[in-house]
């Protein structure tokens, strides 16, 4: 009995799979669902007119120092109150003076010689003109030099002059016992005290201009095409003095200084590419209301340059790692566009040539990016 059932479950197994197999067979496959695409935050370009700023940083320093020294030597036998570290003087202030009795004596004795060298010169002038006199009434033609005394009228006119030079000479010596500011501006140091003896030549302080500033400031040799400057170290023109805005933090708060560019250095350093501006600002005593600008002050400058005509400011997050903008066109697929950065900024970029108004740009990231990937844009 077994032998004849255990075909039959066989066959009616394999009935059973096939009836199974048909059924599935039927069954429609569930349908895939297309990814959605992905959204973007994108700008809608709009042209602008922009004022190029290049960022530096420099430090203040004086237009002019000045070392001060003494023509003469000798002791200080007074110094004024007002020279001092720090103080404010005015050109031609007395600030200190050297003894003078020895250059006194000097400047009487050569006053002295210049007296006898005038008397020699008369007594030489008198004797020749008689000697001529003398000639005219016993000779014949013109007298010899020996016997018209001409040279030692020469020797004693020769006498006078340096007679006349010698009291010269003194009397500057003796001027120069003043040591006076050659300009008005601010005392920097000092090397000398009351009592004190110096030489002629010695230093004895240093001053500064204060009613000017300069401050130096370096920018890369690619930003010099912002700026319509000469390269041949002249003064700028008025029209070509570009607007220098200074800030720092002074006195508790950040303060703000404007000048004016007043030459570029012609030299380009080879390491960083980077050359020198420098910026001229004046410090008004009288009626300026903002703090006097003083020297020493690190700052941080922004050098207005060139405006540029319908540009595009893009956020700096639109550029891809390769430099590229996505640009989404009208069917809402992308573009990779290459495109040459004219300046770039904290926070945006500045371009023109590639970019026409109206093009939306992806300003948000995207992890994958593909010519013709279908995208959502949101517009900010």
């Amino acid at each position: 009995m077994i032998k004849y059932l255990k075909p039959l479950l066989i066959i009616g197994a394999a009935t059973l799979i096939a009836f199974v197999l048909y059924i599935l067979g039927q069954v429609s496959p569930l349908p895939v669902e297309e990814p959605a695409p992905p959204d973007v935050n994108v700008q809608i370009l709009i042209p602008i007119d922009y004022e190029v700023k290049i960022k530096s940083t420099g430090t203040t320093t004086p237009i002019t120092q000045t070392i001060l020294t003494s023509e003469v030597g000798g002791e200080v036998i007074y110094r004024s109150k007002k020279f001092s570290e720090g103080s404010s003087v005015i050109i031609g202030e007395i600030l200190a003076k050297i003894d003078d009795t020895d250059l006194q004596l000097q400047y009487k004795n050569a006053l002295l010689q210049l007296a006898s060298a005038e008397v020699q010169f008369a007594v030489q002038q008198a004797e020749a003109e008689i000697a001529q006199e003398a000639w005219k009434q016993v000779g014949e033609g013109a007298a010899q030099d020996l016997m018209a005394k001409k040279p030692q009228l020469k020797q004693a006119k020769a006498a006078l002059e340096v007679a006349k030079a010698q009291v010269q000479s003194a009397e500057k010596k003796l001027n120069k016992t003043e040591i006076t500011a050659p300009y008005t501006g601010r005392i920097k140091n000092i090397n000398i005290d009351l009592g004190s003896t110096i030489l002629p030549g010695q230093p004895v302080g240093s001053m500064y201009t204060s009613n000017e500033i300069e401050v130096t400031l370096s920018i890369k040799d690619s930003d010099l095409r912002f700026l319509d400057i000469p390269m041949d170290g002249r003064k700028l023109n008025p029209d070509q003095k570009s607007l220098v805005v200074i800030k720092s933090l002074y006195k508790g708060e950040m303060q703000e200084w404007s000048g004016n560019l007043e030459r570029v250095d012609g030299v380009i350093d080879p390491m960083t590419r980077m050359i020198k501006l420098i910026a001229n600002f004046k410090n008004n005593f009288i009626e300026d209301t903002k703090p006097i600008l003083p020297i020493g002050l690190f700052v941080e400058a922004e050098v207005s340059g060139k405006r540029l005509i319908d540009v595009f400011m893009i956020p700096n997050t639109a550029l891809t790692p390769n430099g590229e903008l996505l640009v989404v066109n009208q069917d809402n697929t992308l573009e990779i566009r290459k495109v040459k950065i004219i300046t770039k900024m904290k926070d945006h970029i500045i371009v023109k040539k590639e970019m026409k108004a109206g093009e939306r740009v992806v300003v948000s990231k995207l992890s994958i990016a593909t010519n013709g990937m279908l995208v959502n844009p949101r517009y900010q």
